[in-house]
């Protein structure tokens, strides 16, 4: 992780859509690739939405707080605005051209790109 995404004090949560369509797919993989990176911690959109009074401490608490929705619908970042959390950085996945249903899908450089455009967001 360069310096720049580093630097704040705090926790950094990681909310993913991880919804049945590939784009979901890739967005809970680059939550994952991100917590591997160091960037933050991946954390449970769920616990949030089941209101799991620890989950929605820790949650509040935390310095900043990344979403990545797999599609327009924005349904991770729709739990956090209506938890009253504010989102920090928010990517969504097939803005930066991943379908939701591709012919041939590649997990691997699609997550890539999404773990790009959440580090710039970071750095900006």
């Amino acid at each position: 992780m360069s310096e720049c995404c580093s630097k704040n004090e705090g926790e950094t949560l990681v909310f993913t859509c991880a919804g049945a369509a590939y784009s979901g797919q890739v967005a809970n993989r680059a939550g994952v690739d991100l917590m591997k990176e160091g960037a933050g911690q991946l954390f449970c959109a769920a616990a949030i939405a089941a209101d799991r009074p620890d989950k929605v401490e820790r949650a509040r608490k935390a310095a900043r707080r990344i979403v990545i929705d797999g599609c327009e619908d924005d349904c991770a970042r729709l739990i956090l605005d209506r938890a009253g959390m504010s989102v920090d950085v928010h990517v969504d996945v097939t803005a930066l051209g991943i379908e939701k249903k591709p012919d041939q899908p590649q997990m691997l450089t699609d997550a890539k790109r999404v773990v790009e455009a959440v580090k710039q967001r970071l750095c900006s």
